[in-house]
């Protein structure tokens, strides 16, 4: 069922059914080298990984990330959602789209429907985004949403350093 529709994506919740796309767009090499590797190799593995990581936000936040469709051919292209992470407290703007999507607007289309969705059902007031050191599209990306560069840091969930991006609402 769709959370979020825009004139040319469906944003839905992930599920089990969704494993080998899952596969697939975390273990492609611009994934892995922007994101990072989540070891996610197998249906087994991607089904745990869809159930400990979107099911459970979606239980324990009443939000997360989203699969984004393409809306006139339903073919899934990447996900985009918010993250809430346990050592923050903030609402983190995530998305991934399949290489082969890249540079046709897609990524901005989704975050920017998540980025409303966070402000209208969440009450967000403020969001932040956190790219890889060398991850000049997302960096591009979000700087067109209206994203400001904050600061170099550390965040656990990274083995290395990230570029954290804030957006308030006005």
């Amino acid at each position: 069922m769709a959370l979020i529709t825009t004139e040319r994506l469906t944003l839905r919740e992930v599920t089990s059914a969704d494993a080998a796309f899952i596969i697939a767009l975390y273990n492609e090499p611009s994934f892995i080298d922007g994101i990072g590797d989540k070891q996610v190799y197998t249906v087994a593995q991607a089904t745990e990984y869809i159930a400990k990581n979107f099911t459970k936000s979606y239980h324990d936040n009443g939000y997360g990330m989203y699969l984004v469709v393409l809306r006139d051919v339903g073919t899934p292209i990447g996900i985009c959602g918010l993250i809430r992470r346990d050592y923050r407290d903030d609402f983190e703007l995530g998305y991934g789209v399949s290489k082969m999507f890249w540079s046709k607007g897609y990524a901005g289309e989704a975050a920017t429907a998540v980025l409303e969705y966070g402000k209208q059902q969440l009450n967000a007031k403020e969001f932040i985004a956190v790219t890889s050191m060398s991850n000049q599209a997302s960096i591009k990306t979000l700087e067109r949403l209206g994203f400001l560069f904050s600061k170099v840091e550390k965040l656990a969930a990274y083995d290395e350093e990230s570029r954290l991006f804030t957006l308030a609402i006005d």
